[in-house]
């Protein structure tokens, strides 16, 4: 016998909901899920020739994935396991549920109504272990009112596989508030997401954009897109969709909110007492949320909290081993802290698991290139051969590693090309990035008109970008452009007055250089002491640091008649090899540290340690360019030593 059951929202005639649960006399107990218990959502049979299977499949997932107490199996997990695209039958899940060791798997049913409302569907749960149903239920609904006929029949079947009553309650959205009501807008979003995990975000964009277009309000699609464009290295854009999701987040999902509202915190404001807060709150509503826990790992990672993010994405990675994010953000991370063999090991585990993406070969690709492994760096780069929305990552990759052996019109003809693909593939962010990479290599190694150039074009490509407005700011007070800099100054103070890390990096680090070029060294040294505490940055719009603060306080030691302290300070940059990477920053601290040496013992005997430095420099740019103006004063330098 059928159980008719009323919703939240009580009953009305064309919105019917009907359950059917295995009771204490049937041959199979009432299961409950253990902490370790995981369930797959199968497919859900569309028979109404509607095309609805898809935006309800999506709609469930939300459903079932606000329980705190359900652990889903990620469904880039499900599709890698599948051995075909075509629909599957019973045997054929029950056969993956196994493989995938999951507990218990859902599947359903949507049909046309023969009378009454338009449709009428079932969900069924089903023990993985021996096929047996442990949950049947029954809906019927117009079209209107069938997403949120769908997300009541899941909170049944939550409880049937023993969630307290309580946590159904608290933990439960009306669907269409925690998705959307627009089944074009659903269909949007769930192709999206597909693309994504076997495209990347980038590929996801498009659809994800159709999706809010169709329906503006739906917030989880609006924060996915911010999402998708953060990992594309468009910084401004994920920044501008943050903020209305986070204005918005009452309708989504309760795991929903939580995950907008940490994002928020940390990446658009960097509010670090918050950011830290609002992702334990989500942590300790969903403790069984391995992307929490990833997102905290991020957070740490962008104040320079590298221990607590490696922690983090070592933790994330054991909770869902099946998922790629946690791997590679955990791979950049030990790149940053110099563990490069710990860091190929995390490579070849996630080459082993099939979870590749494009930042683990940009990773090994650099490392490889700071260990002189030509083969290695080959193979990197031919894995980016045709994927034409990545290209531009692996081509600035190339004109840095040409441009630190002082290869510098390679470097230029690379770069060239680099912003050119970043252009085509609509990333105009990283285009204005790999401007300004260049910007600040010329103006280290003596081109500082050009520099200026680079650096102006990129603020015409993304005048928005927080940390390339920074860059280009220190990259025109350093050419001479104190008046565009000052400009660039008072923008970013309007604009971010409580970001953390413009107030307390980028301001000073802008400020000590504007001082610098006005040869006051006191001053900049005090701006410098303030962004002292995130000397070891790692920004987000760039793959790695230019370790600008650093720079400069040396330099600012050299003009106070301070070279032994300056000493530090290059040193500083050598012993961060994962920092600053492929920076022009490195050559160029290389020659620094000479140059230091050698005002340290004037007036005294000579200082062997700066002829030393002076041959590993030129030694290291022995096939540079021959025109390259700091070359030829350092080549000019060592031959007064002698």
């Amino acid at each position: 016998m059928f159980l008719k059951i009323k919703g939240r929202r009580g009953l009305t005639a064309c919105a019917l909901v009907f359950w059917v649960a295995q009771g204490p006399a049937t041959a199979f107990p009432p299961l409950v899920l253990s902490d370790t218990d995981t369930l797959l959502l199968a497919d859900l049979a569309d028979s109404s020739g509607t095309g609805l299977q898809r935006p309800l499949r999506e709609a469930l997932r939300t459903a079932l994935d606000e329980s705190p107490y359900l652990n889903l199996v990620p469904d880039g997990a499900i599709e890698s396991a599948q051995q075909r695209s075509a629909p599957m039958s019973p045997q054929e899940w029950l056969r993956l549920c196994q493989t995938l060791r999951a507990r218990v798997y859902v599947d359903g049913t949507l049909a046309r109504a023969s009378q009454g409302a338009a449709f009428h569907g079932q969900l069924n749960a089903v023990d993985c272990t021996n096929g047996a149903s442990l949950a049947r239920g029954r809906f019927a609904a117009n079209r209107g009112q069938l997403i949120d006929e769908l997300g009541r029949a899941a909170e049944r079947l939550r409880l049937d596989l023993g969630e307290p009553r309580a946590s159904v309650q608290r933990y439960s959205t009306a669907l269409s508030n925690a998705t959307s009501a627009s089944f074009g807008a659903l269909d949007a979003w769930a192709s999206a997401l597909a693309v994504w995990r076997s495209e990347g975000a980038a590929a996801a964009l498009p659809l994800l954009q159709k999706a809010t277009d169709a329906d503006p309000a739906f917030t989880a699609a609006t924060y996915d897109l911010g999402l998708a464009y953060r990992n594309s290295g468009q910084e401004e854009r994920a920044r501008e969709l943050f903020t209305r999701a986070f204005a918005a987040r009452e309708h989504a999902s309760t795991r929903k909110r939580f995950s907008i509202a940490a994002q928020y915190h940390a990446f658009v404001t960097v509010d670090e007492a918050r950011a830290v807060a609002s992702f334990k709150a989500w942590i300790r509503s969903y403790p069984r949320d391995y992307k929490a826990v990833s997102n905290l790992g991020s957070f740490y990672g962008d104040i320079c909290r590298y221990p607590e993010a490696i922690a983090q994405f070592e933790l994330a990675r054991r909770m869902n081993p099946a998922d790629v994010v946690a791997p590679e953000d955990l791979m950049e991370m030990l790149t940053a802290v110099g563990e490069f063999a710990k860091a190929r090991g995390v490579y070849q585990d996630i080459m082993r698991l099939s979870l590749d993406d494009d930042s683990p070969h940009l990773y090994l690709y650099v490392i490889a290139a700071l260990e002189n492994d030509t083969a290695e760096m080959a193979s990197q780069s031919a894995w980016f051969v045709g994927k034409k929305d990545l290209q531009h990552e692996i081509l600035s990759e190339e004109a840095d590693a040409a441009a630190a052996s002082g290869q510098l019109t390679r470097a230029r003809e690379l770069t060239e090309h680099a912003v050119g693909s970043a252009l085509d593939a609509g990333d105009v962010e990283q285009a204005a990035s790999w401007l300004l990479n260049a910007a600040w290599r010329e103006e280290l190694f003596g081109n500082a008109e050009l520099a200026r150039a680079q650096a102006l074009r990129a603020l015409t490509l993304a005048p928005a970008s927080r940390e390339g407005e920074a860059t280009a700011a220190i990259i025109l007070a350093r050419a001479g452009d104190g008046a565009r800099a000052k400009s660039l100054v008072a923008d970013i103070e309007q604009r971010y007055p409580n970001h953390r890390v413009m107030q307390s990096y980028w301001l000073p680090t802008i400020r000590a250089q504007i001082a610098l070029r006005a040869r006051d060294a006191r001053t900049a040294l005090a701006e410098l002491h303030r962004a002292e505490p995130l000397d070891l940055l790692y920004p987000q719009v760039f793959f790695y640091s230019l370790m600008p603060s650093v720079v400069l306080r040396a330099e600012a030691y050299m003009l106070a008649g301070e070279p032994g302290r300056a000493v530090e300070q290059w040193r500083t940059i050598l012993q961060s090899p994962g920092i600053a990477q492929l920076s022009a920053t490195v050559p160029i601290a290389r020659l620094q540290l000479a140059r230091s040496y050698a005002a340290s013992s004037r007036g005294g005997p000579p200082d062997s340690r700066a002829g030393e430095a002076y041959q590993e420099f030129l030694r290291r740019w022995d096939a540079a360019d021959p025109g390259i103006p700091v070359l030829a004063q350092a080549r000019a330098e060592f031959a007064q030593l002698q």
